[in-house]
């Protein structure tokens, strides 16, 4: 069968579909690490903010705490920064699989209706063909 434009076109867009949903899947899983970057820096916050209020905590440990703290706060803040980054990377790329998605299912609605067409013209041809044959049988007698 000769080589349709739309099949090289839905295989076109079925390639970008397959690239779209790996970034997609990428994307989502950055943002899960992300997420568990920040969860461990809280974590770790809490921890240290526990040690430091222990009733059986020195000066000392006080004091560790409170000059810890900045880096804590700044490990939170980073991991915050790091998670809305990866949540707008994530958005992008369902953005852009939806798009992907679309794009396919145009391909194929334009190939269903090809299809149709194609089917159309082939029945009027056989029509005509039954058309004019029935008209030379009538021609005869």
């Amino acid at each position: 069968m000769k080589q349709m434009p739309l099949d090289t076109l839905k295989r076109l867009r079925r390639h970008e579909l397959e690239v779209v949903e790996k970034a997609f899947g990428e994307a989502v899983a950055r943002e899960t690490a992300a997420e568990a970057v920040l969860s461990k820096a809280h974590l770790l916050l809490i921890q240290e903010q526990g040690l430091a209020s222990d009733p059986q905590a020195d000066d000392d440990a006080v004091e560790a705490f409170s000059r810890w703290l900045p880096v804590g706060q700044r490990a939170i803040a980073d991991a915050q920064e790091l998670c809305r980054e990866a949540a707008l990377d994530r958005d992008c790329l369902r953005s852009a699989l939806l798009m992907a998605q679309a794009a396919l299912k145009a391909v194929e609605k334009l190939q269903d209706k090809q299809r149709l067409e194609m089917n159309y013209l082939a029945l009027r041809k056989e029509q005509a063909a039954l058309d004019e044959l029935a008209l030379r049988q009538r021609a005869l007698y």
